[in-house]
């Protein structure tokens, strides 16, 4: 069985399971775009390039087929990194949002979540966003 690596911060992390890779993007510790390696093929590729993780598993791609919600629902959390502990703020709507990220007070960088989504994600894997 072949061991997983991730790239953070330009280092290599790991070695991780299948099952601990996959909890990974679940949780969004993961984006879509950022590198992984599976040691049997010897290639970093970006994560939503490898055929064993669907798109779906990524919260940047995951949809809530229940509920469909307006642009002016404030149903979105941001994860404020600013002092020493984050904090989370909100809920906010996609405008609300967008405004913020237009004035500078959020930055596409930074982590956004909303009931329905495995796990946190950056406001610029999110097509709402974008």
């Amino acid at each position: 069985m072949s061991s997983w690596y991730l790239n953070k911060n330009l280092k290599p992390h790991g070695p991780f399971s299948f099952a601990d890779m996959k909890n990974k993007i679940l949780r969004g510790e993961v984006a879509p775009t950022e590198f992984i390696l599976n040691e049997s093929d010897g290639e970093w590729r970006a994560a939503k390039e490898w055929r064993e993780f669907s798109q779906e598993i990524f919260p940047a791609f995951q949809v809530n087929y229940f509920k469909k919600s307006s642009p002016q629902e404030k149903e979105w959390i941001l994860l404020d990194f600013k002092g020493e502990i984050p904090r989370q703020q909100g809920p906010f709507s996609v405008g609300e949002l967008q405004h913020m990220q237009k004035s500078g007070l959020v930055h596409s960088e930074d982590y956004v979540w909303r009931s329905g989504l495995t796990g946190w994600v950056r406001i610029c894997d999110r097509q709402e966003f974008s």
